[in-house]
C-alpha cells in the first residue's frame, strides 16, 4: 500500500482482494497479474478473476478477513442471491463468510444462501463443528438412494424454517444412533413381561427394527430414545389392538419411591393423550407384573456404536465431499455427546426451544 495509491483505494472498495494479496493467496503470476489491473484501473471483476476471487466478496468489510480465504461460490445465481443475505454488523462477518464457504462445501449452494440468512452469527464459532450435522442432514435430504435419508422425516428444504431443520436434523441425528446401538441381541431384558389384557397386547420394542417401526406406526418419537434406552434409564413397549397399534408406553424409575418401576409416559397415536381404557389395561397388565422392584445400574452398560454402520451409512457422502473431514470416522459416544453439544449450542444461538436439546 505504501508503494500504490491504487492499492490504498482497492483498500477500501475491494478490501477481500488486497488481503488475499497480502497473504499471499494463489499462485505468483496471478497475483502479478492482479496488481498489474489494479495500477492501470481495470475493472473488479477482472481484477476478482485473476485473483481467483468471486466479485460479491468485494461487499464484505475489512472485519470478514482474519483466516485465508476458502474456496466460495461464485455462480451468477449464487452472486445474485447473497446481495441479500450479507452480515450486518462487520463483527459477524468473519464468522459468516467461513460459514457460507462451509456451507457450499459440506452440501451445495443452496444450503449455503441457506445459512446466510440465518440469525446465528453474533459470537464467533467454527462452522465445521457446529454446522456438521446440519449440513449432512441437508445432503442426505436430496440423496433420496441413500440408507441415511431413510432415517429422515422432514427433509431440508431452501425455504424451510431454521427452527424446523434443527429440530429434524437432531432427529435425524437421534435415529442414526439408534440403529447403531441398538442392534439385534444388543438389549435382551425388556424388565417387564409382555402379554394381554383386556383386549390390549404389551409388545415389548428391544431393537432398532421394533422401535422404528412403532415411531412410523404411531408417528410419535420413540425413535428418539435410543441413549436412554442403552443407558438402561428406561424401557418402551408397544400396546396394540389385534395387528392395530394404538399406544406407546414407556416404564422407567419411579419418581418417588426409589427402587420401584412406573408408568413414566403412555401415549396414543401423534403424542395424543391415550383413551381412559388403555390406561386401566396398563395398569391392570402393571398389577399383574413381579419384576416391579428394580434397582438403576450404578454404571450404565456397555454397548458400544457399531462404527462398521457408521462408515456404511457416511459412505455416499463422503464420497461427495472429499471424505467430509469434518465428520469423525470413527463412531464413538464421544463423538455423538459432541455433536448434541454443538447442536444444543446452535439451538441457543437460535433461540430453538424444544426438548431434543435439554
Amino acid at each position: 500500500m505504501r508503494s500504490s495509491a491504487r492499492l490504498v483505494d482497492l483498500a477500501v472498495v475491494f478490501p477481500g482482494a488486497i488481503y488475499a494479496l497480502a497473504t499471499k493467496r494463489g499462485p505468483l503470476a496471478n497475483r502479478r497479474q492482479a496488481m498489474a489491473m489494479i495500477e492501470e484501473g481495470a475493472p473488479l471483476k477482472n481484477v476478482a478473476r485473476a485473483l481467483d476471487l468471486p466479485l460479491w466478496l468485494r461487499r464484505l468489510p475489512p472485519e470478514a478477513f482474519e483466516k485465508p480465504i476458502e474456496d466460495l461460490p461464485a455462480s451468477e445465481n449464487f452472486t445474485r442471491r447473497i446481495a441479500n443475505r450479507l452480515p450486518g454488523p462487520p463483527a459477524h462477518a468473519a464468522f459468516w463468510m467461513q460459514s457460507v464457504a462451509f456451507g457450499a462445501k459440506a452440501c451445495n449452494e443452496d444450503f449455503a444462501l441457506w445459512l446466510a440468512d440465518q440469525a446465528v452469527f453474533s459470537e464467533p464459532g467454527n462452522p465445521e463443528q457446529l454446522f456438521s450435522v446440519l449440513a449432512a442432514y441437508a445432503w442426505h435430504s436430496r440423496a433420496t438412494q441413500t440408507r441415511a435419508h431413510s432415517l429422515i422425516v422432514v427433509p431440508w428444504r431452501p425455504e424451510i424454517a431454521f427452527d424446523t431443520a434443527l429440530c429434524a436434523a437432531k432427529s435425524w441425528l437421534n435415529r442414526m444412533r439408534l440403529v447403531l446401538q441398538l442392534g439385534p441381541g444388543v438389549m435382551n431384558d425388556p424388565w417387564l413381561s409382555g402379554g394381554e389384557i383386556r383386549g390390549y397386547s404389551f409388545v415389548p420394542l428391544l431393537d432398532r427394527m421394533e422401535i422404528l417401526a412403532e415411531a412410523r406406526a404411531m408417528q410419535n418419537c420413540a425413535d428418539q430414545y435410543a441413549e436412554r434406552l442403552a443407558d438402561d434409564r428406561c424401557r418402551l413397549f408397544s400396546i396394540r389392538r389385534g395387528s392395530e397399534h394404538v399406544a406407546t408406553l414407556e416404564i422407567g424409575p419411579h419418581a418417588r419411591e426409589a427402587g420401584m418401576l412406573a408408568i413414566t409416559q403412555l401415549k396414543g397415536r401423534h403424542n395424543m393423550a391415550a383413551p381412559l381404557d388403555i390406561w386401566q389395561a396398563a395398569y391392570a397388565w402393571m398389577a399383574q407384573q413381579s419384576g416391579l422392584r428394580r434397582l438403576p445400574p450404578r454404571v450404565p452398560p456397555e454397548r458400544p456404536l457399531d462404527e462398521e454402520a457408521w462408515s456404511q451409512l457416511m459412505a455416499p457422502y463422503r464420497r461427495r465431499t472429499n471424505s467430509a473431514p469434518w465428520l469423525p470416522e470413527t463412531a464413538a459416544h464421544s463423538v455423538f455427546d459432541g455433536f448434541n453439544a454443538e447442536m444444543a449450542d446452535l439451538a441457543r444461538r437460535g433461540g430453538v426451544s424444544s426438548w431434543l436439546f435439554t
